[in-house]
């Protein structure tokens, strides 16, 4: 009993030492995939398509699909046939993928790469059979004509569902993938300059997630297993790799050798004397420029998860470039044998000019720099997150965040500015959500989910968002799975989701606002005019309460989702009590239905005597006394029993009586 009271009071203790870990935020809105409305593209709908997210145009956007290119308006997600880019394997390509294993799916020729190099002409590549092809097209009386074909080895995947990126900066296509079908050469590449082969320190089995250009650099973020940890056990970290776009590889032998490649940790974790990390990066956004506690800055979010045999969490952290530039400033780490410690490098042992900055001519680079720089690729700090916290956590047995999209700087009635983040999961949700502390403070973060939508079916995952703008029309978001395209608005501000002030104000969305002349939740204009409009419309961002909507109890479609906390927390209360009304009720009826004690009766005495006294002896055979409790013959003065063989006499079967 005092054991079990422990171990109660102890998960107690942990419930009240919890308060550092923000709470799960509940979604004001709720909408099942069968209440969804809009728009929806699905290919060719006999197989798979692995759409791909190739370019984001002002009007439309191109998608590589099995075989194809398709060229998708965003008006109304309808395909613009002319316009369709057909690219299949050759016969002889899905003869080698088929001698290579392969299935009749994984034999086709799946889009994965796109470059633009004019306003009408572009490169793209394929994983065409198991054999990365690239090819070029351009632009011809309106439709899209093939040219010359090159190989695709370094610059796309080979496997459709392989996690690659790609970004085209100053008229080349930088790609991180994989060089060999089995997955034991990752790289990342460029024309003539790629990193190091089989070197664990530069690239140790990395998931490649995202890429862009910033400035004179280009930027990849990936997961990998950490070197530095490997003395310690096996760990995943999230990175963000950086190269010079002019870096030209080094002399000699280093010429097709990156001069210019390092990379660091991303942080993303719930800070305390314990810090829990969610160490694996799946997505990162476009850089977001905006105005935070005051101070102009820019952000880039990214979508951070817990490995999948660990606790099921995810989580959003916002990092600040200029935090990233800064820790590719700061020290290096090394290791000096195989079984030392990772430490940080001493200024002194660095050598002049810096390893990994950005020269004129890297050809020209000393030797000790660019040996330095590759046995050195790996910074000491860590790029800390933005916020103090992260800006979302999400404990969930059902799903994980597998995508992030950003609608920036969305301003309210109020006047401050909130970065609205759609996030995708790998059950097809969409959740939007925003820190309502941003706009005044780094140090804290109020985490609001106002809606969770079940865009796509259960089992397909979000493979990509993107929040679309376009004039005259209803802002929207874009979402993309494997085989389905899905338009759907970026707010439910309608009198089925918000009927009343009080729920409508309480979605705390920048996107929705009350309107008391028409008694209606309705989207807030982008732009609001310089008279009474604002006025008329009731909002409330951090508190989600409005004074002047009175006190009225708003309904918001939504049903009843408890956090784990609550959960937790009702679990231990509810045994705690159950095991004192258990033991307390045991002890009155144990008191209550307790008979007289035990009396030795004389008649079950004497019974007892006469089985265990030798007075009253039965007699057996040979007229020997037997004891009939041990049913053992009893012995003769020498030592032998009475009935043995040593007095010649046979032996006798005796009747075993069990009591």
């Amino acid at each position: 009993m005092i054991a079990i009271l422990s171990i109660l009071s102890a998960l107690l203790g942990l419930i009240g030492q919890s308060i550092a870990w923000p709470l799960d935020p509940l979604p004001r809105l709720h909408i099942k995939h069968r209440e969804v409305i809009g728009q929806r593209f699905l290919g060719n709908e006999s197989h798979v398509e692995h759409f791909k997210l190739l370019e984001r145009a002002p009007t439309f956007i191109l998608i590589g699909a099995r075989n194809a290119i398709y060229n998708i308006s965003l008006h109304d997600l309808t395909e613009i046939y002319d316009q369709r880019v057909q690219w299949t394997s050759t016969g002889a390509h899905r003869e080698l993928c088929y001698l290579k294993g392969r299935n009749e799916d994984d034999c086709q020729n799946y889009v994965r790469v796109f470059g633009r190099q004019s306003p009408d002409k572009f490169l793209a590549c394929g994983t065409n059979a198991y054999k990365p092809q690239c090819r070029q097209f351009t632009i011809k009386n309106g439709a899209y004509v093939g040219g010359k074909d090159t190989d695709g080895l370094g610059l796309c995947p080979y496997d459709p569902q392989h996690n690659s990126t790609a970004v085209f900066a100053g008229g080349q296509l930088y790609a991180a993938t994989l060089a060999d079908s089995s997955g034991g050469e990752p790289l990342i590449h460029r024309e003539k300059i790629r990193t190091e082969r089989s070197d664990l320190n530069q690239l140790n089995g990395p998931n490649f997630v995202s890429s862009f250009a910033y400035g004179e650099y280009v930027f990849f973020f990936y997961q990998e297993t950490a070197v530095e940890y490997m003395n310690c056990g096996k760990a995943v970290y999230s990175r963000v790799g950086r190269v010079c776009q002019h870096d030209k590889g080094g002399p000699h032998a280093f010429s097709d050798r990156w001069t210019s490649f390092l990379k660091a940790r991303l942080n993303c974790s719930v800070p305390g004397e314990y810090p829990f990390y969610f160490n694996e990066i799946q997505s990162m956004s476009d850089v977001t420029e905006g105005l935070y506690a005051g101070k102009h800055n820019q952000l880039i979010y990214g979508v951070f998860t817990t490995p999948t045999n660990s606790i099921g969490g995810s989580a959003v952290c916002a990092f600040a470039m200029s935090s990233v530039l800064d820790v590719f400033q700061g020290a290096f780490k090394e290791q000096e044998t195989i079984n030392s410690n990772w430490l940080r490098v001493t200024p002194e042992k660095v050598p002049e000019p810096r390893p990994g900055a950005c020269v004129n001519d890297s050809r020209t680079l000393p030797d000790i720099t660019v040996n330095f720089v590759k046995t050195h690729p790996l910074m000491d700090d860590a790029v800390q997150s933005f916020f103090a916290l992260p800006v979302l956590t999400k404990v969930s047995f059902n799903y994980r965040f597998t995508k992030i999209a950003v609608d920036p700087q969305v301003k309210a009635l109020d006047g401050r500015t909130y970065d609205i983040l759609y996030i995708g999961t790998d059950d097809g949700r969409v959740i939007k959500a925003l820190n309502t502390q941003a706009p005044d403070s780094l140090d804290d973060v109020g985490q609001v989910i106002v809606s969770d939508v079940q865009v796509l079916r259960y089992d397909q995952p979000v493979k990509d968002l993107q929040v679309v703008h376009l004039a005259g029309e209803a802002s929207k978001l874009v979402v993309v799975a494997d085989s389905e395209i899905r338009a759907i608005p970026l707010h439910h501000c309608d009198s089925q989701t918000a009927n009343t002030c009080a729920s409508c104000v309480a979605l705390q969305d920048p996107h929705c606002a009350w309107d008391h002349i028409t008694d209606m939740c309705v989207a807030v204009p982008t732009k609001l005019h310089d008279n009474d409009a604002s006025k008329t419309l009731f909002q409330d961002i951090i508190n989600g309460k409005h004074k002047k909507c009175g006190n009225e109890q708003g309904v918001i479609v939504s049903p009843v989702v408890y956090s784990a906390q609550t959960l937790t927390g009702a679990l231990v209360c509810t045994c705690f009590f159950s095991l004192i009304a258990g033991f307390a009720s045991g002890f009155w009826f144990s008191q209550r239905l307790r008979g007289p004690p035990y009396t030795d009766q004389p008649e079950q005495r004497q019974q007892l005597n006469r089985l265990t006294e030798n007075s009253e002896t039965p007699t057996g055979f040979n007229n020997k006394s037997i004891n009939l409790v041990l049913n053992v013959p009893p012995k003769n003065p020498n030592g032998k029993n009475a009935n043995s063989s040593a007095e010649n006499k046979p032996m006798q079967k005796v009747k075993k009586t069990y009591i």
